[in-house]
């Protein structure tokens, strides 16, 4: 799936390309887009700048290029979540000791209760953990 995703970097460049030659056959039907690419294309060729995918931007960026600090930002938003998870344990607990002050036969019935929704929030912390790793360590 990595390697498609890779592949994919390379369309972009080839769309670039057929957009400036229609672009300068019909101005008229261009958009901005097409109009600062060709003129970055143009800035590019008056600097003699002979690398195609210098200035690239969005998946047609170089592979080499990592913007760290997107991603640790990503990873940083995704973790508020776990700090979620924490309050609904929190909030958990805190309805299975009033539940067992008011009714107090029904502990063993609550505490089930409580240890099947201690597992969806557990999962959901985890599940959490795993997709801001993701975003941390994805370029």
């Amino acid at each position: 799936m990595f390697g498609l995703v890779k592949a994919a970097r390379l369309l972009p460049q080839c769309t670039i390309r057929v957009e400036v030659v229609l672009g300068q056959s019909c101005r008229s039907l261009t958009s901005v887009a097409s109009c600062q690419r060709s003129s970055v294309k143009s800035a590019q060729a008056e600097t003699g700048s002979g690398t195609p995918l210098g200035n690239a931007m969005g998946l047609g960026a170089p592979l080499c290029k990592r913007n760290a600090g997107v991603s640790v930002l990503g990873c940083a938003i995704a973790m508020v979540a776990v700090g979620g998870c924490a309050q609904g344990i929190g909030q958990l607990f805190a309805a299975l000791v009033v539940g067992m002050a008011r009714n107090p036969s029904m502990k063993e019935d609550l505490f089930t209760y409580t240890l099947i929704g201690m597992g969806f929030l557990e999962f959901l912390a985890i599940v959490v953990i795993l997709i801001a790793g993701l975003l941390l360590y994805s370029e």
